[in-house]
């Protein structure tokens, strides 16, 4: 297995302050059937309302996703005290890092996908909302194309403003004064489009921390739009479950058999995605 660890601010220069790391996951070349050059790759970004990363949505994710035949890579982005847009410009950096190096993974460059969880979620969204953003190519130099998500996987993702108001996720993005920052486009059923890839939900019906509302609320914004998902909503588990496995579960509570369909059902479901054409 490649094991490596890229500080971001050796990824760009332009991230020279950054403390945030990038950690590959990824199988060598063996010149069996499966090095052909075509693997996803998956940049995997952890949840902690934008105040921690949480280990066990980071490489636990990333090794199943390899297991599965797939390249990943999870990124430890800044948190609080840092702000709006650190860590988009930290994902944006990673995901244009996974394609410029796509062969040398074995990756199909229009075959790389960001799967987020809760805060985390909220970070894949916005580069699935947001890729055009002109501030990445202010702030980054990078065309839209080097950082646009080839599919999203949303993992009990924060969506909206109004539906997660009560935690620590937007004072931690946004600082305390976040009702007055003007960022709409981060209550991220407001700013999906046509453009968006095509997106794998999930979320509970018992979570009580990130309600499944947020989840509805952005298939909703997607099917206004025509973009395909894959949505799925389990009865049981409460918030923060990441594999919803025993290696990833803080407690019995948090192991739900069930629940751990997701990440099977995801992986077939990148299976059968077509490569897109570049845009």
């Amino acid at each position: 297995m490649l094991f490596e660890r890229f500080p971001l601010n050796t990824i760009h220069p332009d991230l020279a302050d950054s403390p945030a790391v990038l950690t590959a996951y990824a199988r060598e070349e063996v010149g069996s059937v499966a090095d052909d050059g075509g693997r996803w790759a998956v940049l995997i970004l952890p949840g902690g309302g934008y105040g921690v990363v949480a280990p066990a949505e980071g490489e636990p994710v990333a090794l199943a996703f390899l297991a599965a035949g797939m390249q990943a890579f999870a990124l430890e982005y800044s948190v609080a005290p840092a702000r709006w847009p650190q860590a988009f410009l930290e994902a944006a950096a990673s995901l244009a890092f996974l394609r410029k190096n796509a062969a040398r993974y074995g990756v199909d460059p229009h075959r790389i996908a960001v799967c987020g969880f809760s805060a985390g979620g909220h970070l894949a969204g916005c580069l699935c909302n947001l890729w055009s953003d002109p501030l990445i190519q202010q702030r980054l130099g990078l065309a839209p194309t080097d950082v646009r998500p080839d599919a999203g996987v949303l993992c009990y993702p924060v969506i909206s403003a109004a539906l997660s108001a009560q935690g620590s996720t937007c004072p931690s993005l946004l600082g305390e004064d976040w009702r007055a920052s003007g960022h709409v486009e981060l209550s991220l059923e407001t700013s999906v489009s046509a453009v968006n890839p095509p997106a794998f939900l999930w979320c509970t019906w018992e979570d009580g921390s990130v309600p499944m509302e947020n989840t509805l609320a952005y298939a909703h914004a997607l099917r206004r739009e025509g973009v395909p998902f894959d949505l799925h909503v389990f009865q049981h588990g409460p918030h923060a479950m990441g594999l919803a496995t025993p290696d990833c579960a803080r407690d019995q509570e948090h192991h739900n058999a069930r629940a751990a369909g997701w990440h099977p059902l995801c992986v077939s479901w990148l299976r059968a995605l077509e490569p897109e054409l570049p845009r």
